[in-house]
């Protein structure tokens, strides 16, 4: 048997496998491409999404991920999203009623393939993640959501802030996120993207890393908050650990005996309340911190690496060190 680790555990897969006003023309862009996802269709350019805004004043969803939407293995999470949210009939219905939906791809995600040798192959991802910044008309963020979420979690929120912010000045967007963040206490997040990749990591023998390195501190009060915030939250996925553990760790109970989808459905459900208790709190310190209206790019590093720990802009995503006994090179 040989592994083959590609940039660009069997336990975990079958867990979440179980998871797994119109305004001028009545026109779409011309030659707007579009990805469709359970009938919902996705433009494949933020900037033909904004002319689509400016058409019919809608606000823009915006989902930045690693991989393709449409490929069958992006990063965990995106693909968590694409099987439960994106599944949902109330999303469907924002998206396609109340929101211009658009992606991008950060860059792809990187895959470890296990070559069976006998024309099977097992294919799983590592790092990466999935953000859906919410953008006014003109493409600026007012909101931002990364990770997973169930439609109980992500619909109310949503449904606030394009409430209170689509149509919002500065002034009134930074007001918001203000009142509303706070440092939490130190929280392991992901831990639904951990049930996959921690068991992958540890089969290849990769080291624990801290992810992206964290920016240093200024002399604005409300960048250090946001920093401090930042601080305290941590990538559970980036530890290597046998599956064994893992599921003790995020349930309470081991596996055995007990219905894979059942226990599928209370991890999302675990890092669905993280990413709204823990993980919103220090998107809200960001963007009250920002002086400015920003765009979704000028948001990566900030919510990538600072938030989310991801190594984005390292060509081999923390694991050029990664050593594999008895595979050539």
């Amino acid at each position: 048997m040989k592994i083959h680790a590609r940039t660009g555990s069997l336990l975990a897969a079958s867990i979440l496998a179980a998871i797994a006003v119109s305004i001028g023309s009545t026109k779409e862009p011309a030659g707007a491409k579009k990805t469709t996802v359970h009938g919902v269709g996705w433009f494949d350019s933020f900037e033909q999404a904004k002319i689509e805004a400016k058409r019919t004043g809608k606000p823009i969803l915006f989902l930045s991920m690693f991989g393709r939407l449409d490929e069958a293995m992006p990063c965990a999470n995106a693909r968590t999203l694409r099987a439960t949210l994106f599944q949902d009939s109330a999303f469907k219905s924002l998206v396609t009623q109340d929101v211009i939906p658009a992606w991008e791809m950060v860059r792809a995600v990187p895959k470890i393939e296990i070559d069976l040798g006998d024309g099977k192959k097992i294919t799983r991802t590592v790092r990466g993640n999935a953000v859906m910044y919410l953008c006014n008309a003109k493409g600026e963020v007012i909101d931002a959501f990364p990770g997973v979420y169930t439609s109980e979690d992500f619909l109310p929120a949503v449904r606030e802030s394009l409430h209170e912010l689509a149509n919002a000045d500065y002034a009134a967007v930074n007001a918001f996120h203000r009142v509303r963040g706070k440092v939490p206490p130190r929280t392991g997040a992901t831990t639904g993207k951990m049930m996959v990749e921690s068991p992958t990591l540890n089969l290849i023998g990769a080291p624990p890393i801290a992810g992206a390195p964290a920016p240093m501190r200024t002399d604005d009060p409300a960048r250090n908050q946001f920093l401090l915030a930042a601080s305290r939250i941590s990538d559970a996925s980036l530890t290597p650990m046998p599956a064994r553990e893992i599921v003790p760790l995020l349930t309470g109970a081991e596996l055995e005996g007990r219905d894979p989808k059942a226990v599928a459905e209370q991890i999302l459900r675990n890092d669905s309340q993280i990413n709204m208790q823990r993980v919103r709190p220090v998107i809200h310190l960001w963007l009250a911190s920002e002086k400015t209206m920003i765009t979704p790019k000028e948001a990566r590093d900030a919510v990538l690496e600072t938030i989310l720990k991801i190594p984005y802009k390292d060509p081999y995503f923390g694991l050029k060190d990664v050593l594999l006994p008895g595979t050539p090179g």
